[in-house]
């Protein structure tokens, strides 16, 4: 993705009452309780999810970052899924899309060109127990992506494997006093296990090389600090001969309550 992010590529997300202002007037309170609600638990997923890959899009005026959910055919022969995702960090998105893209026979992942089928995006203040928990954590604000059967159909017709597709328009991260940006992506989760996460990679949007050096790690309270494998694009000029050593994100150590936080260097 290079040149500016047009508004119309992304499903805008609203503002979410979790997320009011400090002076925001709190509703009064219901004259009588609410009647119970049943809600139904949503079924198992028919297939094992994995991040198939995280790619961060960073220019000076945004971040754009990418989550791409490898969703093999596995067990599945009809019927939709909402899956619920949690924001990341620094803020709240700024807009978010999400897309069912199919997969080519024998691919592990999509082609970047392919644009996919749009679904539906619906903000969220947590997760419920109707949807599938897939990024994050439960009490965590964020979204339902709902992929219907019709869409998940099409993309199989295609082969065993589809990928659902996540974007999310950021502001651009601040540096700090080492000229250092980061975000902090939400890592998926599937009966409370984690999924295995594949690439990581960071790309320069800017018409000129501007990114200088890019880290990850998993981070969390259980977190392996050892530093992951980043694919930087396009290379600086003057990038170590013999880098740090580092972990394929596929071989890592994770947990459940793991982030993967990635980090940049930059150019004023």
């Amino acid at each position: 993705m290079r040149g500016p992010v047009s508004a119309p590529a992304f499903a805008l997300v609203g503002a979410l009452p979790l997320l009011a202002g400090p002076h925001t007037k709190p509703p009064p309170p219901p004259s009588h309780a609410p009647p119970h609600v049943f809600v139904r638990p949503a079924p198992p997923l028919p297939m094992l999810p994995s991040v198939s890959r995280v790619r961060i899009e960073a220019a000076r005026d945004r971040a754009v970052v990418t989550e791409e959910i490898a969703l093999p055919k596995g067990d599945w022969t009809a019927g939709g899924l909402d899956l619920y995702a949690a924001f990341g960090a620094p803020g709240t998105p700024i807009a978010v899309d999400a897309r069912l893209v199919p997969v080519p026979a024998g691919q592990l992942e999509s082609r970047l060109e392919d644009a996919g089928e749009p679904v539906t995006v619906e903000p969220m203040i947590r997760h419920l127990p109707n949807t599938q928990l897939l990024l994050g954590r439960p009490n965590m604000a964020g979204f339902v992506v709902r992929v219907k059967d019709a869409t998940l159909r099409a993309a199989y017709a295609h082969g065993d494997l589809a990928a659902l597709r996540i974007r999310s328009l950021l502001s651009p991260p601040a540096a700090d006093a080492n000229g250092a940006r980061d975000v902090v992506v939400r890592l998926g989760i599937d009966g409370g296990l984690p999924l295995t996460l594949g690439k990581v990679q960071v790309v320069s949007v800017e018409a000129q090389p501007w990114i200088k050096r890019a880290e990850a790690t998993l981070c969390g309270p259980d977190a392996d600090p050892f530093p992951l494998t980043v694919a930087l694009s396009p290379k600086p000029e003057n990038a170590p001969a013999w880098p740090a050593p580092t972990v394929a994100p596929s071989l890592a150590t994770r947990h459940a309550s793991d982030d993967l936080c990635v980090r940049w260097w930059a150019d004023p």
